[in-house]
């Protein structure tokens, strides 16, 4: 089982605003959002912290529930399936962060939620039509 993960810069450009993580795959136009306990979680995975000291964190907070392990590793396996992260090698171990407050406020359930709305203006943009050989060609 890996139990560290990095983001999957060849295809993803990340940015965290106002507790709110938003990953553009660039390749496909789609993008992802998480809500604030989903964005905990994933700072903490791109800082390097492992996936069970990440859960144990989560589970120590007052309040959490039972099925936490379950919602968690639906949230990891869903980063993963949308290609987010990869498995990284050699992290350096990491305390994780978790902000009580966003958990709770999140029902101690992290979500990532897919979002095909933008893909035609993101392509629209003629910086998709760059070549790295001869760079912008207009028609």
């Amino acid at each position: 089982m890996t139990t560290h993960y990095q983001l999957n810069d060849a295809k993803m450009f990340a940015d965290v605003t106002d507790g709110t993580a938003i990953v553009i795959n660039s390749l496909t136009g789609i993008y992802y959002g998480m809500n604030g306990f989903g964005t905990c979680i994933y700072e903490n995975l791109q800082s390097g912290a492992s996936v069970p000291d990440i859960l144990a964190a989560a589970k120590a907070i007052p309040g959490a529930p039972e099925e936490l392990e379950s919602a968690f590793g639906q949230f990891i396996d869903s980063l993963v399936g949308y290609e987010i992260v990869l498995p990284a090698e050699g992290a350096s171990p990491v305390t994780p962060a978790i902000d009580p407050e966003t958990a709770q406020a999140d029902g101690f359930i992290p979500l990532c939620k897919e979002y095909q709305d933008v893909q035609d203006l993101l392509f629209a943009d003629p910086i998709h039509e760059v070549d790295v050989d001869t760079g912008w060609q207009p028609e």
